[in-house]
C-alpha cells in the first residue's frame, strides 16, 4: 500500500471510530483525571498533534486516553506522523459567528474555480463538553472530495456562560445562516449545504434540518435573514428525540436518564420534566417532532445492536443516550412520510465511505 493510500485508510478509521462518537457527560466525569493536559506538557502536546485521542470529547486528554490511543496504534509511528502531516490549516480560523464567547467557527475552502459544496460539522460532547477540533483529521478526506468545510463550536448548557435549550440549537442555527451569508466570499453554494454530527451534534443536526426555515426576512441583521433548509444529514449516534418518558418506554435503561438532561432543559429534578411547562420544552427540542415529508434525505449511523431493549436498569448510560433505536424510531415516521432515510447499526453496517457517496449524492462535487 502506498503512502497516499496509507493516510486515507487510516483517516478513515480514525474518524470512523473515534472522533464522531464521543462518550457521554456521565462517562466523562467517570474518568480519572488526576494527570491531564491542562496540567501536563507532555498530554497537553499529546493533544495539541492527535486531538481524536481525547476518546471523550471533553477537550482534556487524561493519562488513560494517551496510553489508550498509543495502544490502539502501536507499531504505527510512520502512520501517525502521515496522518499528522496531511492535516490542513484552515482559510479561516476562530472566526466570530455570533457574541456569546463559543461561537467560533473554522472554515476550509475547497480547491475549486465555482462556488463548492459546504459540509458543516458539529461536534458531540453530551451539550456540556468537545471542541471544533475534534475534526480535524475529517476535514482532508472531504475537502479531497471537493467539498468545503466548516467546524463550529457552541455554548453548553453546563458551566461558565452556559444557556439551557434553546441555547445550544440557536448557535447551530445562527452558524448555518452566517456561512450563507458569507458564501460569496467564502466560494461556496448556499444551495448545497449539508450537516453532520455525532451524539449531541448528530441530535442538533437533525433538529436544525427538521425545522421549517427559521429566516427572518424582516431583521435587520443579513444573517437572520439567511434560510435554515439544508440539502442532507449525516447523523452519527444521534439522540433523535430528548423526551424522557420516550427513552425509557422504548429503550429503557437508567431510570434517571442521561445527567444532562437537567441542565439542557433548566431542570433541577427528573420529576420537573414531567410538569406541563417543561413537557412543551421537551417536545421542541426532540427533533422527531418536526419530522415532515419536505425534510432533507438523512442517513442515520449507530454502534448497537436493536433487540438488546429494553436495557436493564444499571445498563451504562453511554450506551442508553446512543441507541440504535434513536434511528428507528426516526426512520419509521420518515419512512410514513415518503423521506429518504438510511438506518444502519450493528448488523446493517455502513463505512465513512459510504457516508462520503451519500454526501456527494445530494449535495454533489467537483
Amino acid at each position: 500500500m502506498n503512502k497516499d493510500k496509507y493516510c486515507i485508510c487510516l483517516v478513515l478509521l480514525v474518524f470512523s471510530v473515534v472522533t464522531l462518537f464521543p462518550q457521554s457527560a456521565h462517562a466523562q466525569r467517570a474518568a480519572p483525571r488526576k494527570e491531564t493536559s491542562e496540567t501536563n506538557e507532555e498530554l497537553r502536546k499529546t493533544l495539541d498533534d492527535f486531538p481524536q485521542a481525547d476518546k471523550n470529547g471533553d477537550g482534556v486528554l487524561t493519562r488513560k486516553e494517551a496510553t489508550q490511543f498509543r495502544k490502539r496504534h502501536s507499531g504505527r509511528r510512520a502512520g501517525l506522523d502521515a496522518l499528522k502531516a496531511i492535516s490542513v490549516e484552515p482559510t479561516y480560523a476562530d472566526v466570530r459567528y455570533g457574541d456569546h464567547p463559543r461561537n467560533q467557527l473554522d472554515f476550509w475552502k475547497a480547491k475549486s474555480d465555482k462556488p463548492s459544496p459546504l459540509i458543516i460539522c458539529i461536534h458531540g460532547g453530551g451539550f456540556t463538553g468537545g471542541d471544533k477540533k475534534m475534526f480535524a483529521q475529517f476535514v482532508p478526506l472531504v475537502l479531497a472530495q471537493g467539498f468545503s468545510v466548516m467546524t463550529i463550536n457552541y455554548r453548553f448548557v453546563k458551566g461558565p456562560d452556559s444557556e439551557p435549550f434553546p441555547g445550544p440549537m440557536k448557535d447551530g442555527v445562527r452558524a448555518l445562516q452566517f456561512a450563507r451569508a458569507n458564501a460569496k466570499e467564502w466560494g461556496i453554494d448556499p444551495t448545497r449545504v449539508g450537516l453532520t454530527g455525532g451524539s449531541a451534534g448528530g441530535c442538533m443536526s437533525c433538529w436544525i434540518a427538521m425545522h421549517d426555515d427559521m429566516a427572518n426576512p424582516d431583521s435587520n441583521d443579513p444573517v437572520e435573514r439567511q434560510s435554515t433548509r439544508v440539502s442532507c444529514v449525516v447523523a452519527l449516534g444521534a439522540q433523535t428525540s430528548l423526551d424522557p418518558q420516550l427513552m425509557f418506554a422504548k429503550i429503557g435503561g437508567d431510570p434517571s436518564m442521561h445527567p444532562v438532561l437537567l441542565p439542557f432543559f433548566g431542570a433541577r429534578t427528573i420529576e420537573d420534566l414531567a410538569k406541563p411547562e417543561f413537557r412543551k420544552i421537551i417536545e421542541e427540542a426532540s427533533p422527531i417532532n418536526y419530522a415532515t415529508e419536505d425534510d432533507p434525505p438523512m442517513m442515520l449511523s449507530y454502534k448497537g445492536v436493536l433487540d438488546d431493549v429494553p436495557l436493564p436498569p444499571d445498563t451504562p448510560i453511554g450506551k442508553s443516550i446512543h441507541h440504535p433505536m434513536f434511528g428507528k424510531v426516526l426512520k419509521d415516521k420518515l419512512d410514513s412520510l415518503g423521506v429518504e432515510c438510511h438506518f444502519h447499526y450493528t448488523g446493517s453496517p455502513v463505512t465513512v465511505q459510504d457516508h462520503i457517496a451519500f454526501l456527494k449524492k445530494h449535495l454533489g462535487t467537483k
